[in-house]
């Protein structure tokens, strides 16, 4: 008798070229995605609908569609003849993050081939248990590869420790979240997932994202002891924006002493570059260097736009002595000029 063996390297290879192939950036994932991306890469037209979809359509109750497939869950439909899949999901479950897992469950079994010509649907009663058992986990790795891969968990909880939050990051139920999290933790003491650069730069501004509730600045943050809003001092956490960064601030040049190429209190450019140790303008006496004030602890020069450390949250230098504003006034400012520049009189003919 054959020993049939779950390939958990194929449902993660599969599950990444997926990911790949839709060119997605952050998570949770659209769930919309997985039809859209197979039906332009497949002869098959899939489909995704919900119990309360199959029971109208089709006159039934709850009752005959979890003894029908046999699942509470879900499950998926190949047809041979018509060259069509459904993905159907019960939208009667009051849990959002394992509906999700079940669409990506079923879709795995469509993409691992477990459904094909000679096989239209996958139930306990229909195959072997060894069969049954290996499909089933092949399907579980897929979905999780897909919707939380293990070396993304591994590299936000690398920058975030315990403070992550694995279910509303990628979008799964807490269970989902704890067994994939104690399993990258198990996994990381012998597997190296710093090595798996694909989907690192795939997913490198997702992984970095970083956002203040207080100033709503979001931006990317490759330094993961950055743990402060550097305008306004605010506790960082982690949260995903596609288009990075819907707050701007002034920035400043800087050479490599951290040295600003002029003064931002007198405009004077004459800065002594090749003396690290000048500290203070000779004209007007302002700081040149932007530093955190609390030398105790910290004491680490700071960009030099900012008002605050980023690693430990302290004023800086420059926001302290006044030769920065608020972010606030500054952010009032940036608005103002923003919105003068774009006033124009469509009345008026336009000058060239």
């Amino acid at each position: 008798m054959m020993i049939i063996k779950p390939n958990y390297q194929k449902a993660e290879i599969l599950a990444r070229k997926f990911l790949k192939d839709s060119k997605v950036e952050g998570f949770p994932l659209d769930l919309d995605l997985f039809r859209k991306v197979y039906n332009n890469t497949h002869n098959t037209r899939l489909r995704i609908k919900s119990f309360s979809w199959y029971m109208r359509k089709y006159n039934v109750d709850y009752d005959f569609m979890t003894k029908f497939i046999n699942s509470e869950d879900g499950c998926c439909f190949y047809s041979k003849e018509e060259e069509k899949a459904i993905i159907i999901y019960n939208d009667f479950l009051n849990n959002a993050g394992r509906i999700r897992w079940t669409i990506a469950h079923e879709f795995g079994h469509l993409i691992l081939g477990h459904i094909n010509n000679d096989r239209a649907i996958i139930t306990r009663n229909r195959l072997s248990e060894e069969e049954y058992s290996a499909y089933e986990l092949e399907a579980n790795t897929f979905a999780r590869e897909l919707l939380a891969p293990m070396s993304l968990v591994y590299y936000i909880y690398d920058c975030l420790g315990d403070k992550i939050s694995i279910d509303s990051i990628f979008g799964i139920s807490h269970e989902a979240a704890q067994n994939i999290l104690n399993r990258m933790l198990e996994w990381s003491k012998t597997h190296d997932y710093s090595k798996d650069t694909c989907l690192y730069v795939q997913f490198s501004k997702f992984i970095h994202s970083k956002y203040c509730s207080s100033c709503n600045h979001f931006f990317l943050s490759y330094n993961k002891q950055e743990k402060y809003c550097k305008f306004c001092g605010n506790e960082l956490e982690f949260r995903y924006k596609g288009g990075i960064d819907n707050m701007r601030y002034t920035d400043y040049n800087t050479n490599e002493n951290n040295q600003v190429s002029r003064c931002l209190t007198c405009d004077n450019e004459d800065i002594d570059f090749n003396n690290e140790r000048y500290s203070f303008c000779h004209i007007c006496g302002s700081p040149v260097i932007n530093k955190c004030l609390n030398e105790d602890e910290c004491g680490v020069n700071v960009p030099a736009n900012a008002r605050f450390c980023p690693y430990c949250g302290v004023k800086t230098l420059f926001f302290e002595s006044g030769v920065l504003s608020d972010w606030k006034d500054e952010q009032n400012e940036i608005n103002d000029n923003s919105r003068n520049s774009f006033n124009l009189n469509t009345d008026d003919p336009i000058p060239f």
